[in-house]
């Protein structure tokens, strides 16, 4: 098998108010240290500021932290346009490109029992989708997948949506979710099924999953096996390490600001 090179949509660096492991406090150096390592050729980074504290913040620590390098671009955490006292909403899809952001990151309890974007997130996913940014619904600390509003998929054909996360249940409203609207995704993270890669590529294609490590929370090792191991064949193995998400990453912007 040749050698597979990942990229990896699920990084962190900064320092935790409870980190993991106790005392991490990773840095731009440490990501790229451990990814030369496990053969990852690119990551999406999020900084702990922006996830644990305040978004605008966390996003300007991570740009002076990631600025010298071309392998690691901004995850960033968007937060609903509910009042700039409170926390300034991303709403500019040209600030998305001028910062080179990879991916977006939202909460997915946000959208459960109703739609979010219809609160509060409507303006934030209009930027998103005017650059086709791709939005990742993060179900690791709160939210039902039983309850997502899956059909914001169908309101936001221009955003390619990634679940992360997910633990496998319910499998079936997934699944079926993920047969039925097109720019819809499940990332590896969290995604503990049994053969779960291969259960994928096998229900709905390769092209639909995407790697993540959760690091440093998580071994990237751990992750990588899941992918690496997987009863597929090579080129459904490098679609999920990095080739879905490169497609995705070359496609923002694309077309223009409508």
């Amino acid at each position: 098998m040749a050698a597979i090179q990942f990229f990896d949509t699920c990084m962190r660096i900064g320092r935790s108010r409870a980190p993991e492991p106790p005392g991490c406090a990773p840095g731009a150096a440490d990501a790229l240290a451990v990814m030369q390592r496990h053969n990852i050729a690119g990551a999406a980074v999020e900084h702990a500021v922006a996830m644990e504290a305040s978004p605008r913040l966390g996003h300007d620590l991570l740009d002076r932290e990631i600025a010298t390098s071309e392998q690691l671009r901004p995850a960033w955490h968007l937060m609903p346009a509910v009042s700039a006292r409170i926390e300034r909403a991303t709403t500019d899809p040209q600030e998305l490109l001028a910062r080179r952001v990879a991916l977006g990151r939202v909460d997915a309890k946000d959208f459960c029992q109703g739609a979010g974007d219809r609160a509060c997130f409507g303006a934030v996913l209009d930027a998103c989708a005017a650059v086709r940014l791709p939005v990742f619904v993060d179900f690791r600390r709160q939210g039902d997948a039983l309850t997502f509003d899956f059909a914001i998929c169908e309101r936001y054909p221009r955003i390619p949506f990634v679940i992360e996360g997910f633990a496998g249940y319910p499998l079936h409203r997934v699944v079926w979710c993920l047969r039925n609207y097109p720019n819809l995704y499940l990332s590896t993270v969290g995604f503990a099924l049994f053969r779960g890669v291969q259960f994928v590529c096998e229900e709905v294609g390769a092209g639909r999953m995407i790697f993540g490590s959760d690091w440093p929370a998580s071994a990237i090792g751990l992750a990588q096996g899941s992918v690496l191991l997987a009863a597929v064949g090579d080129e459904e193995r490098a679609a999920v390490a990095g080739g879905t998400f490169r497609r995705l990453l070359a496609g923002i912007g694309v077309g223009g600001v409508p």
